[in-house]
């Protein structure tokens, strides 16, 4: 477990500062909307800074990213959004809940390791009872992020497709006919 937790930092450390060390260098690769796009579709300009890019990353509203990188790419950031929120929310709450009432009521045996202490394999009886809230807790939680989240991009969805670019755009006012295929 340590090994997988030590490697997996490391590697996001080591890719966040290779992406900070390269992307000032190399604006063709991780900015080339900034020299083609036009004043409305152009992403905010970024400094030369080693971390300029995280400032604009979290003062850049949902309403701006439609209109900069489109209502998919802002659907799909959202998604990921609100993944990261509700499983940090979930390993919280099944860690406060579960590994203390792991250890406290688990029975254990002479080998084993730590690691089986904080787990539900030695515990018996009542005790599981604590998983059963566990899980009946992270359904209500997903339930509610997808609700809310799916009530968010809705409302996006409805801004975006009652817009004046929208509505003026070729691919607003064109329909796919297509026959059925015989055989």
């Amino acid at each position: 477990m340590y090994a997988a937790l030590a490697s997996s930092l490391g590697i996001t450390a080591a890719i966040a500062l290779c992406f900070s060390f390269v992307r000032p260098y190399n604006s063709v690769v991780y900015a080339p909307k900034l020299k083609h796009a036009d004043e409305k579709h152009a992403p905010p300009p970024l400094g030369k800074g080693f971390f300029a890019w995280i400032t604009p990353l979290w003062s850049t509203s949902e309403q701006e990213l439609v209109n900069l990188v489109g209502m998919d790419a802002t659907v799909f950031m959202r998604f990921t959004r609100m993944l990261r929120n509700m499983f940090v929310i979930m390993s919280v709450l099944g860690c406060a809940i579960l590994i203390p009432v792991n250890l406290t009521q688990g029975v254990y045996f002479e080998n084993a390791s730590e690691l089986s202490r904080i787990g539900p394999s030695n515990v018996f009886g009542e005790a599981h009872w604590a998983t059963v809230v566990v899980a009946w807790l992270f359904n209500i939680i997903a339930a509610g992020f997808l609700w809310w989240n799916y009530r968010k991009i809705l409302h996006l969805r409805r801004q975006y497709f009652e817009s004046d670019e929208y509505q003026q755009s070729l691919h607003a006012r064109t329909l796919m006919v297509g026959s059925p295929v015989s055989g």
